[in-house]
């Protein structure tokens, strides 16, 4: 048995002691077949010993700790269990347990693991974007060099479970043990490309049997993460007849007054259940796998989604009342001030509560003619960028690079979006929803209002639109195909919304039901706004209580019309009509048939009846940040 990122070793000594104990209940069962063989009180001699395990850490420290682990372990089982083994001196283990890089050698080469039958572990939790800073460009670099078949966008740990596979021998009918892995992951293992990198690969060949598909983790980290046991091998005869797949609960009455009274950590209260499956798919999931799901090319051009602005330091950003002393010192100055929207103040105060300096991408001298908004700017901005570059300059001894290539145009964004900014200068309105959320809660906003990146900006101005992405068949789309972080889910359009089929063939009439039904459920909210605290968040936390709700009500008048301008039946597998018709629509795509795009279908006879007025409107001037809708 093999952990390849053992840290101070407590998988291997927990495995160690399950091990022994079955042993010990083998030895139980043999004297009850043969008691005149039994002897009381005899100490039998183990089968296995705390040389059959192995593990690898980088950190010497914690791999010698993980030997006196095996030695603890090992000194309780004979105790414990009256099973000896033969003498073990501390050098022995010296072989078993390495300081190495189980990914790469010290010429960058792939790492080699001890041979092993059975691998369990956890190994470290990086996302993709934090594996540079945490460990350096050259030893990213060479690990993507070394392992070419994992995505670049995959997490850290995926790196871990596609070797591990590929490292075990296959389970065979000559060797029904051998070829069996339990690893514990970031949740992302199951979404996207680091599912693409690891749980794909693995279920080509190999059978998922258990599986966590979220749970928080039991340490100081505050990550979320998947656990998947695996065999490598899909010989139905070498495998369980069902598999166990765990999911989190809310805890039990009795588990919140034990932990109330301090018995345990209240900041992660849950409990685990599970359910007997036939399958278990790379999603760590029983429902219907859409991994096969195609990009829609009919969903990128004309592109729709847009991530909001960036502009990465607090300077661009004003308060109402320095956004007022701006506009007043020369109203002109109003073209490079906007109102700015973050997504947590979209769901809570339903209005911008900032402002934003904007020149997107003029040239130094055209925004100096903005003197008051570039003063500003100049004052805030252009330190940090100064001093960002110089750190990266003598960081990397390199004349180049994200923060130094900034500093050309520290007067700009960092990222000003010009494209997204340039199309909803042409709309009435917009679309927006926050990138973080459990449940995308969608609102127009004026053209005016610049997003902030933690909004998604959609350009898309009409209530079908609306009724279409604020339904529930998209609701279970996102939650089936976005990215996950801790218990929240990032709308991430490549895989939400690039493969997200619209309606292909809804009649007028219908297309007016979604609208008029989107429209509904926006009336129901901005007359339930006007006496409720918490916005828009805590209006839609409403829909989780038991009884009657008007705005329960308005979404399923909206579902059902939905569902009649997809075609969909609301008693069969509503994902796997939705795999369907993405695989139709991207067929029809491939032979260069006409389909039916995002937005007002294109024989909807007058489209401009779709587009109603109602939005988040820009602040005054004055520097009130109440905007109300219209």
């Amino acid at each position: 048995m093999l952990d390849p990122a053992c840290g101070c070793g407590n998988f291997l000594y927990i495995a160690y002691r399950a091990l022994k104990r079955l042993e010990a209940r083998i030895y139980e069962r043999i004297d009850a077949e043969f008691p005149s063989r039994a002897e009381p009180g005899q100490v039998r001699l183990s089968f296995l010993s705390a040389q059959n395990f192995f593990g690898l850490d980088i950190n010497p420290l914690a791999v010698e700790i993980a030997k006196v682990a095996m030695m603890v372990a090992r000194k309780l089982a004979i105790d414990e269990l009256h099973i000896a083994e033969q003498a073990l001196p501390f050098a022995n283990l010296d072989r078993n347990f390495l300081v190495a890089d189980a990914l790469l050698t010290p010429d960058g080469q792939p790492a080699n693991w001890p041979k092993a039958d059975i691998i369990i572990g956890n190994p470290p939790f990086i996302g993709a974007k934090m594996l540079k800073p945490e460990r350096g460009p050259d030893y990213v670099n060479a690990v993507r060099r070394a392992y070419p078949d994992v995505p670049g966008m995959a997490d850290y740990c995926v790196y871990w479970f596609r070797k591990a596979h590929d490292h075990l021998p296959p389970c065979t009918a000559a060797d029904p043990v051998a070829g069996r892995a339990g690893l514990v992951g970031t949740q992302n293992i199951r979404n996207n490309q680091s599912r693409v990198g690891g749980l794909d690969y693995i279920a080509r060949t190999g059978t998922i049997i258990e599986a966590v598909d979220n749970q928080p983790w039991s340490g100081e980290a505050n990550v979320h993460v998947s656990i998947a046991n695996w065999v490598k091998t899909q010989d139905a005869t070498l495998l369980p007849k069902t598999r166990k797949l765990w999911f989190k609960v809310e805890p039990s009455a009795a588990a919140r007054k034990l932990r109330k009274h301090g018995a345990g950590p209240a900041s992660k209260e849950y409990e685990l259940e599970f359910r007997e499956c036939d399958a278990i798919n790379s999603a760590l999931s029983d429902q219907t796998d859409v991994a096969a799901a195609k990009v829609l090319a009919c969903n990128l051009e004309p592109p729709c989604v847009y991530n909001g602005q960036f502009p990465r330091h607090h300077g661009f950003v004003l308060e109402p009342p320095e956004a007022a002393v701006l506009i007043g010192k020369d109203p002109v100055n109003r073209d490079v001030v906007h109102p700015f929207l973050i997504g947590a103040e979209m769901l809570t105060y339903d209005s911008p509560q900032r402002w934003v300096v904007d020149f997107q991408k003029m040239g130094v001298l055209d925004a100096r003619r903005y003197e008051a908004p570039f003063r500003h700017i100049e004052h805030t901005v252009l330190p940090h960028v100064l001093s960002l570059g110089q750190v990266e300059q003598n960081e990397s001894g390199k004349k180049t690079g994200q923060d130094q290539q900034w500093l050309k145009t520290w007067w700009q964004h960092f990222r000003c979006r010009k494209e997204l900014i340039d199309a909803l200068s042409k709309l009435p309105r917009y679309l927006a929803c926050c990138e973080v959320t459990k449940r995308p809660i969608f609102c127009f906003l004026d053209p005016d209002i610049r997003p902030d990146h933690t909004l998604e900006a959609f350009v898309l101005p009409d209530d079908y639109s609306f009724g279409i992405l604020q339904s529930s068949v998209h609701w279970l789309w996102f939650i089936t195909k976005c990215s996950k972080l801790t218990e929240r889910f990032r709308y991430t359009p490549e895989s939400v919304f690039d493969t997200f089929p619209w309606p292909q063939s809804p009649t007028p009439k219908q297309v007016e039901a979604v609208a008029e039904a989107g429209r509904q459920v926006r009336r129901v909210r901005t007359e339930a706004l006007g006496g409720m605290k918490g916005g828009l968040r805590a209006l839609y936390r409403t829909l989780e209580l038991p009884g009657t709700n008007p705005l329960k009500d308005a979404h399923a008048t909206l579902d059902i019309a939905v569902l009649a301008a997809y075609g969909f039946s609301a008693k069969k597998d509503l994902l796997a009509q939705l795999l369907e018709l993405n695989l139709s629509v991207a067929q029809r795509l491939e032979k260069a048939d006409p389909v039916t795009p995002p937005g007002i279908p294109a024989p909807f006879p007058n489209p401009e009846t779709l587009i109603s007025e109602d939005c988040i409107r820009p602040p005054a001037t004055s520097g009130s940040a109440n905007s109300g809708q219209k």
